[in-house]
């Protein structure tokens, strides 16, 4: 029920008006809405009708709607998907004296499948029916050169199992999954063109199992439709020929956030920068120190794996020693150490072991290495990746050569650096590596989020702000 709408009974109400109240509810019944069509999509305007309302009084016509987030425990324990009701006020009018009232609504953005659209008079339920919105996927540009940026946009993903997971095949070889958990049914989903010049195809498909189902028609989910698109790759220069890291993205879902530092009265502690790559440099300022002290810098991490008897636990290394001046003044310089990306690290600034002050540093990943970037079919070549992430929302990421899912990668053993061998496949030119975030596990079966690339990282990732990393390897002539 939409807050507000629905009166609660006080304290000091008499039985002999609880007895009445149950009396009329039990003589009220809810009308059917008309609506001039059951189903379609987000923008459609959808003309309604009810009679036998309450003449000359006041409706509010409420649509059901769905609020998704990811499930996060600990900082770093991931649960599953999680949706609770909502309700929307898409108007308000007034019933004639007849108790008649027709009017129009325009089909909210929000999630796919079936809705409820009902009419409220006062706090009770007048009339009720069903709408169904469909899911409806866009794809833009059409054409380009090998890494042109491919943007696959869908509305209308439903919160339901078998349509709130969807899946992209290029060229009949699977890429990776498409979600709009926290983004209320909106999906962006981003790839780089790839292959030979010419026509490359892409199906857009759902399937809760973790794979597209290809099957559907004549099965009891037949009314989810598969979706194509065709993208021609010209013979211009690629995009570019480097590789790189993209900017983190601006949004995580249930982003996890540390505790506010914990620093003494008047102690002030920043850092030049709050996150960059293994090996940059970064300035410590603290103030308010005790003076002319020795000064320990600290940095806590995690160590260890999800594999083995001995599993993972935090340590801390210490980064360093200063000293504070006649002020209590600290400047120290540190290089960002080789450790695990993902969450912020803790840093500890102490004197005689006690904790004056904190700081926060995330590290992102970067690309070290391609070695060799080029050479024949079948060359073995190896892309050094540091900062990769630990917990179960980051620690594993997608692999794909050429828009094909190969596998997945994994750092948290290596303290976030990854070393990945891949096999050169394909005609000679320019093929594209692309690694993606992931989801490495969870305690949610179906849908089956976990171990595939999400394209909807930049949206829709759970946890941390994770980027995705793009390299580029040259097949040349035997």
């Amino acid at each position: 029920m939409m807050v507000g709408l629905i009166a609660c009974s006080s304290d000091t109400d008499t039985n002999e008006n609880d007895e009445q109240s149950n009396e009329e509810n039990s003589e009220h019944v809810v009308k059917k809405l008309e609506l001039d069509k059951v189903s379609g999509q987000i923008g459609d305007e959808v003309t309604l009708t009810a009679e036998e309302l309450k003449p000359n009084e006041d409706l509010t016509v409420v649509w059901s709607e769905m609020d998704g987030s990811y499930l996060l425990e600990d900082n770093y324990a991931y649960i599953g998907t999680s949706y609770e009701p909502e309700d929307v006020e898409l108007l308000t009018d007034t019933a004639d004296e007849n108790g008649d009232w027709t009017g129009t609504i325009t089909i909210p953005e929000g999630f796919g499948d079936d809705h409820d659209v009902v009419i409220y008079q006062g706090n009770q339920l007048m009339a009720k029916a069903n709408f169904f919105v469909e899911t409806v996927f866009t794809m833009s540009p059409e054409s380009g050169p090998i890494g042109t940026e491919i943007t696959v946009t869908g509305e209308g993903l439903s919160w339901k199992m078998y349509g709130s997971l969807w899946h992209l095949n290029y060229d009949n070889k699977y890429t990776g999954m498409i979600t709009g958990v926290s983004t209320k049914g909106k999906a962006t989903a981003v790839i780089r063109a790839s292959g030979n010049v010419g026509d490359h195809s892409i199906a857009i498909e759902s399937g809760a199992s973790g794979s597209p189902y290809l099957n559907r028609i004549g099965s009891s989910i037949d009314y989810i439709d598969t979706q194509y698109f065709n993208f021609t790759v010209t013979d211009d220069e690629p995009v570019t020929l480097d590789s790189y890291v993209e900017d983190p993205p601006e949004v995580a879902a249930n982003e996890i956030t540390l505790p506010e530092p914990q620093n003494d009265n008047g102690v002030s502690i920043s850092l030049s920068e709050e996150r960059g790559n293994v090996g940059d440099e970064v300035i410590l300022t603290a103030t308010g120190l005790p003076e002319n002290k020795k000064v320990t810098i600290d940095w806590h991490t995690m160590k260890g794996d999800r594999v083995s008897f001995e599993g993972f636990s935090e340590e801390v290394w210490e980064l360093g020693q200063g000293e504070s001046d006649n002020n209590g003044d600290l400047d120290f310089t540190f290089e960002v150490p080789e450790d695990l990306g993902g969450l912020p690290h803790v840093i500890d600034v102490k004197v005689d072991e006690k904790v004056y002050g904190q700081a926060h540093y995330k590290i992102l990943p970067s690309i070290v290495s391609i070695s060799p970037s080029s050479g024949p079919a079948g060359t073995q070549f190896y892309v050094e990746i540091m900062g990769s992430g630990w917990t179960e929302f980051d620690n594993a990421l997608g692999v794909t050569y050429d828009n094909a899912s190969v596998g997945y990668v994994c750092g948290f053993n290596e303290q976030g650096t990854i070393k990945l061998p891949l096999i050169a496949a394909g005609k000679p030119g320019y093929h594209i590596v692309d690694i993606y975030p992931s989801i490495y596990k969870g305690q949610q079966i179906q849908p089956d989020l976990y171990i595939k690339p999400q394209l909807t990282y930049r949206d829709d990732h759970p946890g941390t702000k994770i980027p995705a990393l793009r390299a580029l390897f040259e097949v040349t002539e035997r």
